[in-house]
């Protein structure tokens, strides 16, 4: 046990040593002035990111787009495919004539 307390108490000595001959660090020139003008400066040059979808009228004008995108695109594909699927169904039902397939069912009463 009591070598232990000396192991100890020799490394807190050789510690203490080594720090006599530490000197204080010096900062160089105006680092204060150029740190506070750096910080003032980060705060207002941002950068377009995440955050600045947060501020209302740059939301408010996107969601504007997008719904008129999406009303765009509706009527253009009612349009077309209203017409394609009249061109579709005109082509099923003369190849059906062709065909002698015509739609009636087994079940139809013949009169």
């Amino acid at each position: 046990m009591k070598s232990k307390k000396k192991s100890t108490q020799t490394a807190v000595d050789d510690f203490m040593e080594s720090m006599e001959g530490i000197e204080r660090a010096e900062m160089p020139a105006f680092f204060y002035t150029r740190l506070q003008a750096r910080l003032e400066t980060a705060g207002t040059a941002r950068k377009f990111g995440r955050n600045q979808f947060t501020k209302p009228v740059l939301s408010l004008v996107t969601l504007s787009l997008l719904v008129i995108l999406n009303i765009a695109a509706i009527r253009y594909f009612e349009k077309t495919g209203v017409a394609q699927k009249n061109k579709s169904t005109s082509a099923i039902r003369q190849f059906a004539m062709d065909y002698d397939l015509d739609f009636t069912s087994l079940y139809q009463d013949k009169k």
